[in-house]
């Protein structure tokens, strides 16, 4: 699943890029502003804003020698277009929904990397990063049934290899000198609990 380019899902014309833009919007954007938010040529840009003008999905406005396009909202299509725009964050409330059930919790699971960021494309993975709590055993049966589970589950919903991270919570320390655990903790989602909270509760520990 493209994250930078939600609607390539149905489109992988511009159209899509368009759209996303539209749906992005507050109120009314001239042609040049979305060209300046869409990988494309401005005509390109153009040709496709007349074709959604044409199929009633984006509404063209004059003011004065411009015009202004936004997102129909009364079309048939407009909750689509918007749900799939949002697909980050239904993402993530999926993430949320689904450990959520878990019979033993994580402390800690952020998104990170190009899916936090939302520039993941088809061809990146999916990155979560887990903290498990000190006295749970790493190969316990069902812990490790969950983490499958859970992984199988992120590279269903988006077609992306979901990659975890595990860490026991005592294996983190109070510094985030090794770069993917300090994008995760100040870059990343939270999902459940903080690793930035572990973090610094492990510091005060070892400072104690």
């Amino acid at each position: 699943m493209n994250l930078a380019r939600p609607l390539e899902v149905i489109s992988p014309a511009v159209d899509g890029d368009v759209l996303t833009v539209l749906a992005g919007g507050q109120g009314g954007l001239t042609g040049r502003a979305i060209h300046q938010r869409v990988p494309a040529a401005l005509r390109t840009v153009q040709l496709a804003l007349d074709r959604l003008v044409r199929q009633g999905v984006a509404v063209r406005e004059s003011i004065g020698n411009s015009h202004l396009y936004r997102l129909n909202d009364e079309h048939l299509a407009t909750p689509w277009i918007l749900g799939l725009a949002a697909l980050r964050l239904q993402l993530v409330a999926a993430l949320r929904e689904q450990i959520e059930t878990w019979e033993i919790q994580p402390i800690a699971v952020v998104l990170f990397g190009s899916a936090a960021r939302g520039d993941m494309t088809v061809t990146s993975d999916l990155d979560l990063l887990l903290v498990r709590a000190s006295l749970i055993d790493p190969d316990d049966e069902r812990w490790r049934g969950q983490l499958a589970e859970l992984a199988r589950s992120a590279t269903a919903w988006t077609g992306n290899d979901a990659r975890i991270v595990e860490y026991g919570e005592g294996e983190l320390t109070g510094t985030t000198s090794e770069p993917m655990i300090h994008e995760a903790a100040f870059e990343g989602i939270d999902i459940v609990g903080s690793v930035r909270t572990v973090l610094r509760r492990n510091r005060n520990r070892a400072e104690s």
